[in-house]
């Protein structure tokens, strides 16, 4: 028998292991009791067939006729799990596009035998596509589950494996962040099927929560910013490249660089490292910064370090934009950015928003002349343009906080909101404005990725869909103010 066995399930395309499991399980072992964990979203992209309507079902709940597809697969689900006879199964809910795998595999353990299941994650936020009750409340109320954890879970997991069920975090929304990140243990990946994941990469993580407060980001609905000494991440990377053989890193900070102070330590002790071994290199989300708060030796540091395809949310061209969104830098310091990326050999690639709720045709075309403005990049430094499908307001985010008082009306599901003083950027000029700056993108000579091609095509066959739900509305709506 296991005290515990924690599982990821999709559809979160991810192309390297999540750190949740792994962060688990170093803190559950290092207090004594076993656990396994397994990853059935990494084997859901790399074995299922048809994987396009389930992927786009378990992400939106929009075709249901592969309902009892996707049944089948977490009936196979909890078959594996009950095998290792667990007293606790642990659900790892990353985001609110693993909700509908997550319940389905809910039901097929509650069919299936008594365990006891625990469920935690961000994807727990209230709202969202399973109604506005919140999702791990109303699994505890149907009885598909018994517990879930908000937030962190090293501590309170440990705490429910103890019998403290009374623990903060525990069945509640209030719970105590971990302040002293270095006193947890090195994440434990013995479990994982590397093999499986298309790079040979790790996650690490150095920072949770973020110094920004972006609208469109739900970060802040789950942690304060705290962060970890550089010397303790640079000599946690060591250790997992020695012990894994993986020379490569990526990030899973909201921001690498949000402590400056500690990043700078992080890049002096990995970059002294790489001088005399096989050099470790790494990745991560990055936050453009002005000139003025950085130094020469910062990028050279930064070089040393290994750091390369930094995933900078650029997000749009427009100063305008940018600002709504909170971003707190400009158009000139993207520019300063991206000359000391080009000197000291830097790889970067832009994450962009397209159709943000105050986006107008002017700020589009914005977008589209910053790419001209750094065409001579293409490939060489900016490796990647990510542009996602269209911006969906996610329960948690600044965005749907304030959408009334932002005159947006939202929608159920989170791609099909509306911008009442922006009327022309409907969902159908969203899709095409993708569209548009794909094609033109990769004009350019630019490799924009096709990671969200197949979600823009459904969005768009759905259309008639959310055209008709926004109608009946407006029709209600109306009759209310009659």
């Amino acid at each position: 028998m296991l005290d515990i066995v924690i599982v990821n399930v999709p559809g979160t395309l991810i192309q390297v292991p999540f750190a949740a499991p792994a962060l688990l399980k170093a803190s559950i072992e290092h207090a004594g009791f076993t656990s396994k964990t397994l990853d059935f979203n990494i084997r859901f992209y790399q074995t299922v067939k048809d994987l396009q309507q389930l992927e786009n079902y378990f992400a939106t709940g929009v075709n249901s006729e592969v309902n009892s597809t996707a049944k089948e697969l977490t009936d196979s689900w909890a078959k594996e799990i009950l095998s290792y006879d667990p007293r606790y199964v642990g659900i790892s809910v990353f985001t609110y596009q693993n909700r509908i795998a997550a319940k389905l595999l809910c039901e097929s353990l509650k069919q299936q035998s008594s365990v006891k299941i625990i469920i935690g994650g961000q994807g727990l936020t209230d709202g969202g596509i399973l109604g506005a009750q919140g999702f791990a409340k109303q699994l505890i109320a149907d009885g598909l589950a018994d517990y879930y954890i908000k937030s962190e879970g090293e501590r309170a997991i440990v705490e429910l494996l103890k019998g403290n069920f009374n623990y903060p975090g525990i069945n509640s929304d209030t719970f105590e962040q971990i302040l002293d990140l270095d006193a947890l243990p090195i994440p434990d990946y013995s479990d994982y099927e590397l093999n499986l994941y298309p790079r040979r990469r790790l996650p690490v993580t150095a920072s949770r929560g973020c110094v920004r407060a972006c609208s469109f980001c739900d970060i802040h609905d789950h942690w304060k910013y705290q962060y970890r000494s550089g010397k303790a991440v640079a000599e946690e990377m060591i250790y997992l490249s020695n012990k894994h053989d993986i020379r490569d890193f990526f990030f899973t900070d909201s921001l690498v660089n949000g402590s400056l102070k500690e990043f700078r330590e992080f890049c002096r002790v990995l970059g002294d490292y790489n001088q005399t071994h096989d050099a470790i290199t790494w990745t991560g989300q990055y936050i453009v910064r002005a000139e003025q708060h950085l130094s020469e030796e910062y990028w050279s540091d930064l070089s040393r370090a290994g750091g390369h395809k930094l995933a900078i949310g650029i997000e749009t061209g427009s100063d305008t934009v940018r600002e709504h969104m909170n971003k707190k830098f400009s158009n000139i310091d993207i520019d300063y950015t991206m000359r000391m990326l080009e000197k000291y050999n830097i790889t970067c690639t832009f994450l962009m928003i397209i159709g943000y709720p105050t986006e107008t045709a002017e700020d589009f075309q914005a977008t589209l002349d910053m790419f001209v403005r750094y065409q001579h990049l293409a490939k060489d430094i900016i490796i990647e343009v990510s542009l996602g499908s269209t911006l969906g307001i996610l329960p948690g985010t600044p965005l749907f906080y304030d959408a009334h008082d932002l005159n947006i009306e939202l929608d159920k599901y989170e791609n099909n909101w509306v911008a009442k003083d922006n009327p022309n950027l409907t969902l159908a000029e969203r899709i095409r404005r993708v569209k548009t700056a794909r094609d033109y993108i990769r004009s350019l000579g630019y490799y924009v990725n096709n990671l969200n091609d197949g979600m823009l095509d459904i969005l768009e066959t759905q259309l008639p869909i959310y055209e008709k739900r926004n109608k009946i509305k407006q029709m209600m709506q109306i009759k209310e103010v009659k």
